[in-house]
């Protein structure tokens, strides 16, 4: 087009940027695009998107309050309306389409059980045939379920981290893990990193991938859409707190899943990593015979005479997982030395080729307060893998409050500068 600006033109360009120049932060698309030019009209809404997105590429907003620390407590009242969640429900609004949106949620009967509404079949939901989504469909991503490659095992451990002073929990875990200079993917829970966010930092400094896997542990397809996301947000915002990167991976308890969350969690910048190979080390009774028996099932993959790839469910959410853990470690220490270990342990992004994290700033620092020398136990029971029940009863939860953070802060002047420049090339061709 012409170089040659009309006052309209100019005087529309300036104020609209001004307009972005003073804003804190980028949500409100309609309102700055509506009676601009064609070309900034089409503009404002992808600038506003990848400003307001929360995950693609800026720090997260930090609460002012974090839910409760007790996972039998439903995230509700306040809690859902603060701007952390409204922020990301308009992202969500915004880029899932409405008949996924509007899938019923289940109704929650207790632990991993749920009564499932919807056709299981159609919305791929999880425990139903375990179904998986390879690939990626309208609105939905595909999940991540497997390491595609021959010799690649996708070790992660969930429901951490826990503090037992170094014995049979996520700091030994850690620790045998460093003697075989092997990395892990950790699906941490944000109910616990909230109280042991040394053990989140320890684990990222020593090269494992940190991941998402909820505040409260309560089965997904059971919450609504407001609460999905803030499941997902306020486990980011301590996550970040603790390690200053904002995770690409988050996993569903239980595995409860279906394409309502997956494209809410899509929306938010997340995939959804399943299994392929489960210990059942949460499934069972503390007990030696039980402690026994799962270590076998883990022994199996570890002496397998073939070398398909794979990614594993163990957890690190009690003494008794834990301790579970670090024996099937200790196996594949002496596999290795027998020189009969098929396999190389990895990050389950690592085996797929994807980026642990959307945002990284090293220079945050752990901001909560130290961690007290306890473990931490959920108060929760169920299965990892989530059941459906003819039960139809269903269970309301309440808020409550921890400790505070700090707000966000609004995009930087490069920012701004950059979406300046790029309004005045889409409007004017220069």
């Amino acid at each position: 087009m012409s170089t040659t600006l009309s006052t309209t033109m100019i005087a529309q360009t300036a104020l609209f940027a001004l307009a972005v120049l003073a804003q804190s932060s980028l949500t409100d698309a309609s309102a700055l695009g509506v009676g601009r030019p064609a070309a900034i009209q089409a503009f404002v809404p992808s600038v506003i998107a990848r400003q307001a997105a929360p995950n693609t590429g800026s720090a997260p907003i930090i609460p002012a309050a974090f839910p409760s620390v007790d996972q039998t407590k439903m995230i509700s009242g306040d809690l859902l309306t603060a701007e952390i969640v409204t922020k990301a429900m308009a992202i969500v609004n915004a880029a899932v389409p409405a008949n996924l949106l509007a899938i019923p949620p289940s109704t929650y009967v207790s632990g991993s059980t749920v009564t499932y509404k919807a056709d299981a079949a159609s919305t791929c939901y999880w425990p139903s045939n375990q179904c998986i989504r390879r690939t990626a469909i309208t609105g939905v991503p595909a999940d991540v379920y497997t390491c595609p490659g021959s010799g690649q095992w996708g070790i992660t451990y969930d429901d951490g981290p826990t503090n037992n002073n170094g014995k049979d929990d996520t700091i030994a875990i850690l620790a045998a893990l460093a003697k075989q200079n092997a990395k892990a993917t950790f699906f941490a829970v944000g109910s616990n990193v909230i109280q042991f966010p040394q053990i989140l930092k320890q684990a990222d400094n020593a090269g494992h991938q940190i991941a998402g896997h909820t505040w409260t542990h309560h089965p997904l397809t059971s919450l609504t859409n407001e609460q999905v996301v803030a499941e997902l947000k306020y486990t980011e915002a301590v996550i970040y707190q603790a390690i200053g990167k904002v995770p690409a991976y988050f996993r569903p308890p239980y595995g409860d899943i279906d394409d309502r969350v997956r494209a809410i969690a899509g929306a938010l910048g997340y995939t959804a990593v399943i299994w392929d190979k489960d210990s059942t080390d949460a499934d069972v009774a503390e007990s030696a015979a039980n402690a026994d028996t799962v270590f076998n099932i883990i022994n199996q993959w570890i002496t397998a005479p073939n070398a398909t790839g794979f990614v594993s469910l163990e957890h690190d959410i009690s003494t008794f997982t834990s301790n579970i853990a670090l024996r099937a470690l200790d196996a594949i220490a002496a596999a290795k030395a027998a020189g009969t270990f098929k396999y190389t342990l990895q990050p389950a992004a690592t085996c797929n080729g994807h980026a642990f994290y959307h945002f990284s700033n090293t220079t945050t620092t752990t901001t909560t307060t130290a961690a007290p020398t306890a473990v931490a136990t959920a108060t929760r029971a169920g299965s990892s893998t989530a059941r459906a029940s003819a039960t139809s009863s269903a269970s309301a939860g309440s808020s409550g409050s921890a400790s505070s953070g700090a707000g966000q802060a609004g995009p930087s002047f490069g920012v701004l500068s950059a979406v300046f420049a790029a309004v005045i090339v889409a409007a004017f061709g220069f």
